[in-house]
């Protein structure tokens, strides 16, 4: 479940920063055993990190982008809308990933 699409590099830098930002000490997790999980397909922990970049991350984006296969953040994108009653965030942060811009039509974008 590797992304071969982003460097290892912007991969570890994201990990380090998700910790920082996202997790507050709270679990003993290195940046290299987020991504060992992550990569490995560990039940439950994509979707565990998924919620804690959305709820925390001051680039939610950005991190998303390096951390996940396209396929996946995709699923996960949709079903934390479906979960979350579409709120104001994750839609601005779906609507920054997929370019769909209707999602979060309150900020004004233009299409």
């Amino acid at each position: 479940m590797k992304s071969i699409e982003k460097s290892t590099n912007q991969r570890l830098d994201s990990a380090r920063a998700v910790l920082a930002e996202c997790f507050w000490g709270d679990y003993t997790l290195t940046a290299q055993e987020l991504l060992r999980r992550l990569d490995d397909g560990e039940p439950g922990f994509d979707r565990f990190l998924f919620s804690k970049i959305i709820e925390n991350s001051r680039r939610p984006s950005r991190h998303l982008r390096n951390l996940f296969a396209s396929d996946r953040l995709k699923f996960l994108l949709n079903r934390h809308l479906e979960q979350s009653g579409a709120n104001k965030r994750a839609r601005l942060v779906a609507a920054n990933l997929t370019g769909n811009y209707p999602l979060a039509s309150e900020y004004g974008w233009r299409q």
